[in-house]
């Protein structure tokens, strides 16, 4: 049976969805939710393959950003359109860098690995949040430094203003996130 999506929204991974579908999110605490897309195969005896990201690890990752009020608008995205990594985020976990949702979100998983976490607004950026605040400890990733190749730049800083910084509603944010390197 082919389902019908009505919204950027539901695109974006948060639709009301069947009971398997729900069933594959687990639930991390606080109200945040992850699912994992892609977990790596590894050959036997690779020491990757139990490398799982820890509290204190410094983490690479790529990420794609959705504003689920703002009809799963895309406002951060590091790969441009042909997958390329172009502006990869980094940051060290369990030290406040990244926003909450993300920090928490990235634990236990493998290099390789893809995951979709619904971040709630209490995990998401601070409030209320300004420019200069975005990269900086508690506000990474910053949406302004996203990929070129993912959009024209005004129209990413238009997501970034409305989305991010003046987003009084406090939305809940969707992000795809792929572990490129654990150190």
């Amino acid at each position: 049976m082919d389902s019908v999506i009505n919204s950027y929204t539901e695109n974006a991974g948060v639709a009301g969805q069947n009971n398997k579908q729900v069933a594959a999110y687990a639930d991390l605490g606080q109200g945040l939710k992850a699912a994992t897309i892609y977990k790596p195969k590894f050959n036997e005896g690779d020491p990757e393959a139990t490398r799982k990201v820890g509290s204190g690890d410094l983490v690479t990752v790529d990420l794609i950003g959705y504003l689920t009020g703002w009809n799963g608008n895309i406002f951060v995205r590091t790969q441009d359109k042909s997958g390329y990594s172009e502006k990869p985020v980094t940051f060290r976990v369990g030290k406040g860098e990244a926003i909450p949702g993300l920090d928490v979100g990235v634990v236990g998983m493998l290099k390789g690995e893809k995951r979709r976490l619904v971040i709630p607004p209490a995990l998401g950026y601070p409030r209320p949040c300004s420019e200069e605040q975005l990269g900086k400890p508690g506000a990474i990733p910053d949406p302004r430094e996203s990929a070129s190749g993912s959009g024209a730049p005004w129209e990413l800083r238009n997501r970034l203003l409305n989305g991010v910084l003046n987003n009084a509603r406090d939305d809940t944010l969707v992000i795809d996130v792929k572990i490129n390197r654990i150190s």
